[in-house]
Order: C-alpha cells, then structure tokens, then sequence
C-alpha cells in the first residue's frame, strides 16, 4: 500500500517529513512532493497550500503521479464546539462546505452535501487517539474565522460541527471522484472567535504536532 499524507501549511507536515527515510524530492506544479517510507511503508508527503482550490490541485496531482491507495490528510482547525477545546482531536466522519451550496442539480456535476472519511481508517485513527478524541462533521471554507458572529452563523447551519478550516473538505471531494479513501484529522488551534488569532500563534504549533503524530502512528497500523 502506499499512503498519500497531504497537510496545508508546512508546520502541520515537518514531525512526519523529519520521520521519513529514503526520500526523494518531486516539484511538480510549483510544490514538493516527498516520496520516501515511513514506519516501514511507502509514502508521499506534500503541502497544498491553503484553501479549496489548492487542497484539490495537489491532492489530484498526488492521485494521478504517484498513484497513491489512501490519503491521510493532517493538520490545525478552529473549534466548533465547546467539547472541542484547545489541543483537541477531531476525527472527520463526514464533511461539508460551509461557504458553498448548489441550489439546483447540475447535469453532469459531482456535489454531495457530505463526503464521508472511510470508516475502517477512521476506526483505526480512533483507535490511537484515545477515548478524548472526537469523531464527527468538519466544515470547510476559504476563510480564517476570527469573528464569533461567523462562527455562529455556521453553527447555526451545521449543529453538528466539531470543527473548521479550509482544506478538508475539498481533499475529500477530490478523494471521493477518484474513489480513494481517506481519513481526516485535525487539532483545535483556537476556538474560531474573536481571539483566535491570537489563539492561533499561541497553540498552532503544538496543535500542528498533535495530529502529525497520530498520523505517523496510523501509517504504522494500517
């Protein structure tokens, strides 16, 4: 099996690069992928960038050039939820664009409202993370929240939102077209309100380090 990991910055993917032996380095299309092994398995580590159309761009060029079996995709979030404070694991089952709906059936268009993780890696992700992870609905969107009134607004559209930030669900969308599984696991960097910024600069690093970790224990699993 060889595993696709793709984080969006280069903080939530330098604990895994550091882990990985006989590495050779590919720059496709602007960005570098690095194909090497870890725990003992064949992967492919990149950095997308932030933001849907990025997120899509490179986990498709990861798909098609290195023809990976699964994606594990890494990285920080905002909180959603009060259960999901400061340095919390969140587990996507499912996710869905916060900041996009189609109204009417495209002929042609692939759109869910939802696009689920597979299962049987998320039970094995969870299974690392311990009883204090949380499993459920990440949402998605091209923008940072740092306004408790937005983050309210997106609450109030998805109840069940444990979780945001700007790449997952577009590395599923891409994901699923291809039929490719995929787990998704993030950790609270801040809690999406007015502070978060701040909040931000004080735990992305730990936050970053957090879900690598449970990313470099899956590979070993799986």
């Amino acid at each position: 099996m060889k595993i696709g990991i793709i984080s969006a910055m280069w903080l939530e993917a330098q604990l895994i690069h550091s882990k990985m032996t006989d590495v050779k380095i590919h720059e496709i299309a602007s960005m570098k992928y690095f194909e090497g092994r870890l725990g003992g398995k064949e992967v492919v580590l990149s950095t997308c960038g932030i933001g849907k159309v990025n997120a899509a761009i490179y986990t498709q060029i990861m798909i098609d050039r290195f023809k990976v079996d699964a994606i594990l995709h890494t990285g920080i979030a905002g909180s959603m939820d009060k259960k999901a404070g400061h340095g919390a694991i969140v587990i996507a089952d499912k996710l869905a664009y916060h900041d996009f709906k189609l109204n009417v059936i495209v002929e042609g268009f692939v759109y869910k409202e939802f696009y689920e993780t597979d299962k049987a890696l998320s039970d094995i992700v969870y299974s690392l993370a311990g009883q204090s992870a949380l499993r459920g609905l990440v949402v998605t969107g091209d923008a940072f929240i740092d306004d408790s009134a937005r983050k309210a607004d997106i609450k109030a559209r998805f109840p069940e939102a444990l979780a945001v930030e700007m790449e997952g669900c577009a590395i599923a969308n891409t994901a699923c077209v291809n039929g490719i599984p995929l787990v998704v696991v993030r950790c609270i960097s801040d809690l999406a309100d007015d502070d978060a910024f701040n909040d931000y600069k004080g735990f992305e690093e730990r936050a970053a380090n957090i879900a690598a970790n449970l990313i470099i224990n899956t590979v070993e699993k799986v």
